[in-house]
């Protein structure tokens, strides 16, 4: 299933991922001693060349997979919830998801009426299994 960017699930997944595996670079490299460039082990890929401080910090403020990867040990899980093709009602499924449980989202989606909300506390009907 596509998402609005037009990635697969899978795909985003591993775009959050990637930033994942470059806070965790820069954090190792954080804790390692300073060693001259000729002397250091060997690693893929090219060498960071932004001070590891400031990629933690980045990287952090532009996941919030990142953020909550760097606060829990467990393997994330991705899921697709629902399909709905109709974009409007797809988000605001969305969004009543989001505001009735725990979620790592940092936005809260499309504003809903709080008429919603009341209907909702009382139906218990956006409640996903824990």
């Amino acid at each position: 299933m596509e998402m609005e960017t037009g990635n697969t699930l899978l795909d985003r997944f591993k775009q959050h991922m990637s930033t994942v595996g470059r806070y965790k670079e820069a954090v190792r490299r954080l804790k390692e001693p300073q060693t001259p460039a000729r002397t250091s082990t060997k690693r893929r890929g090219r060498p960071q060349r932004e001070q590891r401080q400031k990629i933690i910090a980045e990287t952090i403020k532009a996941s919030a997979v990142v953020e909550h990867s760097s606060q829990c040990s467990h393997d994330l899980q991705p899921s697709i919830i629902f399909r709905e093709s109709r974009s409007h009602l797809r988000r605001v499924k969305q969004a009543l998801l989001i505001r009735n449980n725990p979620t790592i989202n940092r936005d809260k989606g499309v504003e809903v009426s709080a008429v919603w909300d009341t209907l909702i506390s009382k139906r218990k009907c956006c409640s996903l299994p824990g």
